[in-house]
């Protein structure tokens, strides 16, 4: 009885339980002491792949983007394995990688320390040559309520695709849990723009655990009440603080809203999109019920699909090390990469009946 109790579910080892018990101890704690994750534009232990990102021009920013007290920043940013420059060539192939990590708007950087496991899991398991992992600002920082983090997502997208001159379909914008809501806006925000030639839309993109609806989780009780919770090792709290301080005093008007609970305002994606949930996490309804709206509106657009991973938590490219879950990881990784060579390939066929 004790073994199971700590298991939390009969599939995990007693191991896998007392790490998500330690995870959800930790987030608890750092959620009452407000903790501000610290965020620097120095490269640490980094060295050459840290580098440095001005804001775009500010024709890049139009709509939600422009606000009067959020205004564009440098940001910081991690190459894995090495950087890229203007004059480095993407193979046949494969893509570079635009990560945006998860932390519910108020932890983490994209640094090794945190993004390495991730990082060397997809670039292992999929045909991906570079990633960077963008540290955009936090929410629980100063000037780091929302749009704050889009403002940033855009500096990172235009400097791969204009500075460093990497064509849009080698790239794949990836993000998960509140990064993989970040990615959601960053293709809305593709949409509405809609100037192809200067903002094209990724090859695709790949969304692991995003989350779906931050004004829901401004109520503890959303998350808690979950049938899910007991198999889950964010504690209410965390996306709780992280959905106050990311909207603030934010009004959240319809446009806003587009942005902020993509689950309740489907959109025609501008490229294919993957969505990877795990079976024990809170979020998996909402998974089902996104994608399923969202293929709603595909069928004359670019495709949605849903790969599930049943018996682990919320994001488990991101915990994967941690709760050793490596397998499933690195399963979940090669759907992502096979994903990748599926919308090639239908690219390639769709050139061919063109041709």
């Amino acid at each position: 009885m004790a073994s199971s109790r700590i298991r939390h579910d009969p599939s995990w080892s007693a191991r896998q339980g007392l790490a998500g018990s330690f995870l959800k101890l930790f987030l608890r704690a750092y959620t009452a002491c407000h903790f501000k994750w610290p965020i620097s534009l120095k490269p640490h232990h980094e060295g050459n792949r840290f580098v440095v990102i001005e804001p775009a021009t500010l024709d890049f920013y139009e709509g939600v983007t422009v606000d009067s007290e959020i205004k564009p920043e440098a940001i910081g940013a991690t190459w894995y394995p090495e950087p890229c420059s203007a004059a480095t060539e993407v193979p046949d192939g494969q893509s570079v990688v635009l990560h945006l990590h998860g932390g519910s708007y108020v932890l983490g950087d994209g640094r090794t320390s945190s993004c390495n496991f991730l990082a060397k899991t997809l670039l292992t398991h999929t045909p991906a040559s570079h990633l960077l992992c963008l540290q955009y600002r936090l929410a629980c920082n100063p000037n780091g309520r929302f749009p704050a983090q889009l403002q940033d997502t855009i500096a990172a997208y235009v400097y791969l695709i204009h500075t460093l001159h990497i064509p849009p379909d080698r790239i794949v914008l990836s993000g998960d849990s509140s990064g993989g809501h970040l990615a959601l806006a960053m293709l809305r925000y593709i949409v509405e723009y809609d100037d192809p030639c200067r903002l094209p839309p990724p090859k695709c993109s790949w969304l692991w655990s995003p989350w779906c609806d931050v004004p829901a989780a401004v109520d503890p009780d959303s998350w808690t009440q979950s049938p899910n919770y007991e198999t889950e090792y964010i504690p209410g709290s965390f996306p709780t603080w992280g959905a106050r301080q990311f909207l603030r005093d934010l009004a959240i008007t319809e446009t806003m809203e587009r942005y902020v609970a993509p689950i309740h305002h489907p959109f025609v994606l501008p490229s294919p999109v993957l969505i990877v949930t795990g079976g024990r996490e809170v979020l998996f309804p909402d998974h089902q019920q996104l994608v399923q709206r969202f293929q709603k509106m595909a069928s004359n657009g670019p495709r949605i699909e849903l790969v599930v991973e049943e018996k682990v938590p919320h994001d488990v490219l991101m915990i994967g090390w941690i709760m050793r879950f490596y397998q499933e990881a690195e399963a979940c990784a090669k759907r992502a990469g096979e994903f990748v060579q599926r919308v090639e390939s239908s690219e390639r066929s769709t050139a061919t009946v063109q041709d």
